[in-house]
């Protein structure tokens, strides 16, 4: 029977030592001196010393210096039976290295009670401290950070409150923990919460979401959020993280920006309006019929016009100011912001913020050559409809022609990315007796229309369809036979339907939208070269293909 106890008893020593020996925790006994006695494999493994060099030696060994003391503090606990537990500090290794450890220590005793001995478990926490540490550091990140950074429960009331919130919101972290988020949205926008909440359930997360918030103090903020859930170890959410950004200066940038091109397309618009008065002052006057007093009327014309056209220049210069002013409000943001929201990002790249802050001092550039031209082409209108030009007198063709081209060189490469190719195919032709400032404008109305209709197809097709048939306009001249000249004004344009060409003279009418035609261009065009010049103006169109005009004058004009 008392060899059965022995060997149970002994069968269980080994046990406690396989597990001693086994345990990833270094196990370590001493005596009252601090003689190490016993060293596991796991102390191997932690301390860097193998059990033989460490048996025998002192404990103080894995002492820093600063911490010698210790030692003599854990005996005296242990000599009068006390135990320690999880006492956190630092020993050292064989290598010199520093380690953070938890010990638990406790006394060894023989079987009257008396302590003979200490064991002490060692376990590194190492990886806990540097947690710890990360944790501090990202708490105060969290804490410094200019951004707002919130979380909340499911329930949506706040748990923590950095200084970034303090200063967004206005409220402390005292007044904002426990509250529902509830109380920083406006009454229009309180369903965002609901939808925000059920997406963090499913475990998704909301990006640079842009929306509006109410300050403590009543005023509403533009911000940009980006949401997060907050997970447990097993991945089920359990709160929800907030980050949010002021981007109140950016909408303020973009605001002003989208004034300042509202401003600019007003002045545009300005000047288009001012240039349609003008070509139906041209109509008008060429109607009229009465040569003799044209210079009286353009100069009327002319005095009326300038008038506008000089407040819209004097303007140009401070709406010019402004903008620049504005750019460079928008420069320093980008010089104390250099790295906004990526959303912000896209937009910039969507609406080309560079080629556009380039771009508008061209823009205003342009705008004030264009005021200029309006003056220049009063002037012209002046030399175009000189009464001595009124007269019936032998004029070259094609001068006519050129110098019209040249008032519309601007049409034909202004207005698209891709100009309108033009080929002239002149014949040998003589003197022609006509009109020259009618018949200059005939060619201008013609090839006026022709652009407008190019334009308008070339908008519906993609750049490589444009570049595999580029719009063309094409202008030939022949001799007929010894008495008739023929000029030719084509286009490859998509067509005239048969029923618009059987209307295409008719006073009044119009397929051009309001404000882009009268309807008189083709109508006074018509009675120019038949009644004026006892000629013919004939349309020939393939739908979908092309549409020349066809005009026919006598040389000679007969009295």
């Amino acid at each position: 029977m008392v060899n059965l106890v022995d060997e149970q008893a002994q069968e269980a020593l080994f046990q406690l030592a396989a597990i001693v020996e086994s345990s990833e925790d270094a196990i370590i006994s001493k005596t009252l001196d601090g003689v190490i006695v016993s060293w596991n494999y796991g102390a191997e493994r932690l301390f860097g010393y193998k059990a033989q060099e460490a048996i025998g030696q002192r404990v103080t060994m894995l002492l820093p210096s600063d911490r010698i003391n210790e030692e003599a503090q854990i005996i005296q606990k242990m000599k009068l039976g006390e135990r320690v537990e999880h006492f956190e500090t630092v020993r050292q290794r064989k290598d010199g290295t520093l380690i953070d450890i938890s010990l638990t220590i406790s006394p060894i005793k023989d079987t009257t009670g008396r302590v003979i001995g200490v064991s002490k478990i060692a376990r590194d926490i190492s990886t806990t401290r540097q947690v710890e540490k990360a944790l501090f550091h990202l708490a105060a990140i969290v804490e410094s950070s200019e951004d707002a950074i919130i979380s909340k429960t499911l329930n949506g009331v706040i748990l923590s409150w950095n200084y970034g919130a303090e200063r967004l919101f206005g409220y402390k972290a005292q007044e904002a923990i426990g509250q529902s988020v509830t109380m920083l949205l406006p009454s229009d926008r309180i369903n965002e919460e609901a939808q925000i909440i059920q997406k963090m359930k499913l475990g998704e997360r909301v990006e640079h979401f842009e929306t509006v918030r109410q300050r403590k103090d009543g005023t509403l903020i533009d911000i940009s959020l980006t949401i997060s859930p907050i997970k447990d170890t097993t991945g089920r959410v359990i709160g929800v993280s907030k980050i949010a950004r002021d981007i109140s200066t950016s909408k303020q940038v973009e605001r002003a920006l989208r004034e300042s091109e509202a401003l600019l397309q007003q002045k545009a618009t300005e000047l288009e309006i001012t240039l349609l008065e003008l070509k139906r002052t041209q109509i008008q006057l060429i109607q009229n019929e009465k040569m003799s007093s044209l210079g009286q009327l353009v100069a009327g014309v002319a005095h009326e016009i300038n008038n506008p056209v000089n407040f819209i220049y004097a303007n140009l210069e401070p709406a010019n100011d402004y903008t620049l002013d504005l750019l460079r409000l928008l420069r320093l943001y980008q010089k104390y912001y250099p790295s906004p929201l990526p959303e912000i990002q896209e937009e910039g790249k969507e609406i080309d913020l560079d080629f556009l802050v380039e771009d508008l001092p061209k823009l205003f550039s342009s705008m004030q050559v264009g005021a200029v031209r309006i003056q220049t082409i009063v002037r012209s209108l002046r030399n175009f409809s000189r009464m001595d030009e009124a007269e019936i007198k032998q004029v070259n063709i094609h001068e006519g022609i050129d110098s019209t081209l040249i008032l519309l060189q601007h049409r034909l490469t202004g207005k698209s990315n891709w100009e309108i190719k033009l080929v002239k195919n002149y014949g040998n032709l003589p003197l022609v007796e006509c009109k020259p400032s009618q018949l200059n404008q005939v060619f201008m109305n013609i090839i006026c229309n022709a652009i407008d209709a190019l334009e308008e197809r070339d908008q519906q097709r993609t750049f490589e369809e444009i570049e595999q048939q580029p719009s063309q306009i094409l202008i030939s001249t022949q001799m007929l036979d010894s008495h008739l000249v023929q000029i030719r004004i084509a286009d490859n344009g998509q067509g005239i339907p048969k029923i618009v060409q059987e209307q295409l003279f008719n006073p009044f009418f119009t397929t051009k939208s309001v404000g882009k035609g009268t309807g008189l261009g083709l109508s006074i065009s018509y009675q120019i070269v038949t009644k004026k010049h006892n000629g013919s103006l004939r349309c020939h169109s393939i739908p979908g293909h092309q549409t020349e005009f066809v005009i026919e004058i006598p040389i000679q004009q007969t009295v």
